[in-house]
């Protein structure tokens, strides 16, 4: 007769787009992602720690490489809150001039939402009669872009995963239709005003946040910040 196995208690978590999402604590066996993702200094090594993680917990309900990234930081701050405790303590330098202390402060993980800056129009107008059409790209679509070391490559591959239609005044392209050497020679030929206008929809990508505050130990001064994006909350 083998030995007992316990059952692991299931939690939901809500995404941005309102669907619930059942997943159940990492287990011991599993904790080895926690430790990747809180230890290691390549994006791509992280985000796969978190993708192996989300899916193992979920029971492959979730689709983490079309999942937007927010929402699978999301998922896996409420994760890790379930998993190891729902609150962290994550240390700052002091923000005071000429003060090299340093501060601490506990934050409540099941506090963290997904905060979307200023409303920024997906419909950018290139030209008086030529325009585009903006989206997120999701979490493979990034992974791919941060892959690449070369700067001006990855912001090709961000522009061409991120265009979602190309129109004018007789007709709308889908680029999901449209070849990659073509989208590519479309994407190389913007202007850099152009791509100004594209940059703000990008800068407005929604992300897991906190606005927190914390104590210099060495100055006493109280600081101010926020907490964006999954590796702040280590």
């Amino acid at each position: 007769m083998g030995l007992p196995i316990q059952n692991a208690p299931k939690f939901k978590c809500r995404l941005s787009d309102g669907r619930e999402v059942t997943f159940r604590p990492f287990l011991v066996k599993e904790q080895k992602y926690l430790l990747i993702a809180k230890e290691s200094s390549d994006n791509n090594e992280i985000l796969d720690a978190v993708k192996n993680l989300v899916n193992a917990v979920t029971d492959g309900a979730v689709d983490t490489m079309t999942l937007p990234i927010y929402d699978l930081e999301y998922l896996f701050l409420n994760i890790r809150a379930k998993s190891v405790g729902e609150s962290v303590d994550v240390s700052f330098y002091c923000g005071e001039e000429g003060c090299e202390g340093t501060g601490t402060t506990k934050v409540d993980l099941t506090s963290v939402e997904i905060v979307k800056p200023s409303e920024v129009d997906s419909k950018i107008m290139l030209s008086e009669t030529l325009g585009v059409t903006l989206k997120f790209p999701n979490t493979s679509e990034l992974a791919k872009a941060e892959s690449m070391t070369d700067e001006n490559e990855k912001l090709i591959e961000l522009l061409m995963k991120g265009i979602d239609t190309i129109f004018d005044e007789e007709s709308v392209y889908n680029t999901s239709e449209i070849p990659d050497s073509e989208l590519r020679e479309f994407v190389e030929n913007l202007t850099l005003e152009q791509l100004d206008g594209l940059n703000e929809f990008f800068e407005s990508l929604p992300s897991v946040a906190k606005d927190v505050k914390y104590k210099c130990d060495t100055c006493g001064a109280v600081n101010e910040t926020t907490l964006k994006g999954l590796q702040s909350f280590f």
